[in-house]
């Protein structure tokens, strides 16, 4: 298996538009990355390439990034950073599957959203604690506490258990918190460092849910110029055992 995080920036993105703040003038000074463009992930599975989220720029994630080949899309939520980009794929030249729970689609469907893409894209009903089985591996979607109704997803494959924890808050139901125990990777939305009310959570929620759900290795994204910029956050997390800051471009083989 192979993750690859085409964009690790929240709604804003870093630089955030015509913002002063450090974090933001650094980005635009230095680039590297301390640049981040919205968040995209894409799952290379067994003999099924999977792309969670569709921001607004997905068109230039994909191009600086490679990708060719996408078998299906995962959509998390409605908000705009995260499915805005879909009418990209009415140009896509092959079919994909539209992978998301029912209710969901049925408000981006009235929202317009998905009017571009219904010749290209197949929508593929999710319901939250039900596996889709593919050959060779499964997912199941889950509710996570957000503004909105939101899903993450747990990916079983290789005798490995990969957690995406969307826009969640630092509140998980009971069914989430043993699903995502024990996990071998769990990736997490951290807009913020040690703040963010109760619509996300922040860094120090993270590492006390890597502490008490047993989770092996953890990766950090979604992360907004509120937070601290790349390089002082990855000297931040070194304390802590295999926990990762992603950046626009990582790629982790499995």
């Amino acid at each position: 298996m192979r993750i690859h995080f085409l964009g690790t920036g929240a709604a804003e993105g870093i630089p955030a538009i015509n913002c002063q703040c450090n974090h933001c003038v650094r980005a635009r000074a230095e680039g590297g990355k301390l640049v981040r463009r919205r968040s995209a992930i894409l799952f290379s599975l067994p003999g099924y390439e999977l792309l969670v989220d569709t921001p607004p720029d997905i068109k230039t994630l994909l191009r600086l990034n490679g990708v060719q080949a996408i078998d299906g899309i995962f959509l998390t939520h409605e908000h705009y950073d995260h499915v805005s980009g879909l009418a990209e794929f009415a140009y896509w030249e092959c079919k994909v599957d539209l992978l998301m729970e029912r209710n969901l689609y049925d408000r981006l469907q009235q929202q317009g959203v998905t009017t571009r893409v219904q010749e290209t894209a197949f929508h593929m009903a999710c319901r939250p604690g039900v596996a889709l089985r593919f050959d060779g591996f499964f997912l199941v979607p889950f509710a996570v506490r957000h503004t909105v109704p939101c899903f993450g997803l747990a990916i079983y494959a290789e005798d490995r258990k990969i957690i995406f924890a969307a826009d969640t808050s630092a509140e998980l139901t009971h069914y989430a918190r043993r699903l995502t125990q024990g996990a071998d990777l769990l990736i997490v939305n951290t807009p913020f460092f040690d703040e963010g009310g109760n619509d996300h959570l922040n860094v120090v929620g993270a590492i006390r849910w890597k502490e008490t759900l047993d989770i092996k290795g953890m990766v950090l994204t979604h992360i907004n110029h509120h937070n601290l910029p790349h390089d002082d956050l990855e000297r931040y997390v070194s304390r802590f055992e295999n926990v990762q800051v992603a950046y626009d471009g990582l790629t982790i083989e499995m």
